[in-house]
């Protein structure tokens, strides 16, 4: 079962009407039961979003002398932001400032809806401190 919920009072609703009703008839036949809360994953907006930041950073790039693809350059800006905001990041190439090596493990796919909006926000700075338009 899964359960998508964003406010307490219809959290609240689907705990005691949905979730424990069930959970409740699992454990009272024998069953063994698991419980996971986690974070909702991004959403399809904010992933076209930063992709399409992306492409656009890479365009820019490009017209600079840049022979990263976009994908390298997604790669590159995750490990920034990821290093930028403390996060762990596994394969290597140098990072885009030139002062050390990325490791490129840290994919966007996993990103919860906080981490899209975080990234989106690092993209559209890093954008506007490197000069690039990203409209």
């Amino acid at each position: 079962m899964k359960v998508t919920v964003w406010e307490p009072v219809q959290a609240h609703k689907e705990i005691m009407t949905v979730v424990w009703p069930m959970l409740k008839s699992m454990l009272m036949a024998g069953h063994r039961m698991t419980i996971e809360i986690k974070q909702s994953k991004r959403s399809t907006e904010q992933n076209a979003m930063f992709h399409s930041l992306i492409d656009q950073i890479s365009k820019a790039m490009r017209v600079a002398g840049s022979t990263w693809t976009a994908d390298d350059w997604k790669r590159l800006l995750i490990d920034q932001w990821a290093h930028d905001t403390n996060r762990k990041i596994g394969k290597v190439c140098p990072s885009l400032d030139g002062e050390r090596i990325v490791q490129l493990g840290l994919q966007s796919h996993k990103f919860t809806t906080t981490e899209s909006s975080e990234f989106i926000e690092f993209l559209m700075a890093w954008s506007a401190l490197k000069g690039i338009d990203v409209s």
